[in-house]
C-alpha cells in the first residue's frame, strides 16, 4: 500500500499474522477482501482495532505516532516483525553469494556443431526440399517476380524530394515486410514434416 511492504511470508500465516498485531478477520470474511480492506482502512477490523485502542493508547502515545497513517503503522509493524528479520537474513545471504560469484567476462557459447556444420546440412534439406517440391519453387519465383515488376512500376522514377525520399522509405518497409513474411510457411512445413528431418 502507497508502495509500503504490509506482509512477505508463507500465506498460511498471513491472517494469524493480521490477527497478532490487532486485525482479525471476521467470519464467513474473505481473507483476500480482508487484507484489502485492512490497507484501505476500510475494515470493521480496523474501527475494532481503533476503538480497543481507546483512551489509553491516545493518553500514552507521543502526538507524532497518534496522527501515523494506518498504512505507516502496518508497515512498521512489519518491519518489526520475525518475517521480516528472516526475509532480510536470506536476501543478505543471496545477495552475498551473488557477489561472490560473480564472473569475471562473459562466457564463450559453445555448440556442438561449428556454423559451418549446421550450415551446410540446413543448405542440403533445403535444396532437397526444392528438389523434391519444383512446382512450390517456380511459383514462389513467378510471385517474387511479378511482386517485383508491380512495385518497380508504381515506385518508378522517383523525384529527389522529401515526398520521394519518404516513398523510398515505404518501399523499403514493404519490401523488407514482404520477405519476412513470405518464410513464415516455412515453419508450418517444418511442424507438418518434423518426421522427416528429425
Amino acid at each position: 500500500a502507497s508502495g509500503r511492504l504490509m506482509f512477505h511470508g508463507p500465506a498460511q500465516e498471513a491472517l494469524g499474522y493480521f490477527g497478532a498485531i490487532g486485525f482479525r478477520c471476521e467470519p464467513y470474511n474473505n481473507p483476500a477482501d480482508f487484507f484489502l480492506d485492512i490497507i484501505n482502512g476500510d475494515s470493521s477490523a480496523v474501527v475494532l482495532n481503533r476503538e480497543d485502542i481507546g483512551d489509553e493508547a491516545n493518553e500514552t502515545e507521543e502526538p507524532s505516532k497518534k496522527d501515523t497513517p494506518l498504512i505507516e503503522k502496518l508497515a512498521e509493524f512489519y518491519v518489526n516483525s520475525s518475517f521480516f528479520k528472516e526475509t532480510k537474513v536470506e536476501l543478505d545471504k543471496f545477495s552475498g553469494d551473488q557477489r561472490r560469484k560473480k564472473l569475471p567476462s562473459y562466457k564463450e557459447v559453445t555448440y556442438a556443431t561449428s556454423f559451418c556444420h549446421q550450415l551446410k546440412w540446413i543448405s542440403r534439406r533445403s535444396f532437397k526440399n526444392l528438389l523434391g517440391n519444383p512446382q512450390a519453387s517456380i511459383a514462389q519465383l513467378i510471385v517474387t517476380v511479378f511482386l517485383g515488376l508491380v512495385i518497380g512500376a508504381i515506385f518508378y522514377d522517383l523525384k529527389n524530394d522529401p515526398a520521394g525520399i519518404q516513398n523510398r522509405a515505404g518501399v523499403l518497409f514493404f519490401l523488407t515486410t514482404n520477405q519476412c513474411f513470405s518464410s513464415v510457411s516455412a515453419v508450418e512445413l517444418l511442424v507438418v514434416e518434423k518426421k522427416l528431418f528429425i
